[in-house]
């Protein structure tokens, strides 16, 4: 996956915490290619945890601009880790579900940020004068 100046918030805490989600999804690319599963399920490991902080971030930062779609938001959120999980839960059982968990993470997160993160870009900044 790379990063292409499109996906850019504008809001530099969530630019950067999603750059970091991209390399952790490049780790697991990389570890998939490489058929290192172990490598795979660390990568996935951190992927999840990261994500769950970021997505704690970001509500944070929703909460504290009165972002009146938050509610809508923290869903998406939850219904996309639960999703993840139900894959690691796959993984380790043995079910080869890297590529195809791949396919998703990188389709989700620039759809995501591209729909839901940018809708909020400027309700954002004006309410927090960022």
């Amino acid at each position: 996956m790379h990063w292409t100046s499109d996906l850019d918030t504008g809001i530099e805490q969530v630019d950067e915490q999603h750059k970091i989600l991209v390399q952790y999804i490049n780790e697991m690319h990389d570890a998939h290619v490489a058929g290192d599963r172990e490598a795979v399920g660390k990568a996935l490991d951190h992927l999840i945890e990261y994500t769950v902080q970021h997505f704690s971030d970001e509500e944070d930062l929703l909460k504290m601009a009165e972002y009146p779609l938050l509610d809508a938001h923290h869903r998406v959120h939850e219904n996309f880790v639960n999703k993840v999980q139900t894959y690691k839960g796959r993984f380790d059982n043995g079910d080869d579900v890297s590529q195809e968990l791949l396919d998703i993470l990188e389709t989700w997160l620039f759809m995501h940020i591209r729909r839901n993160d940018h809708g909020y870009v400027r309700h954002v900044k004006d309410k927090l004068g960022l």
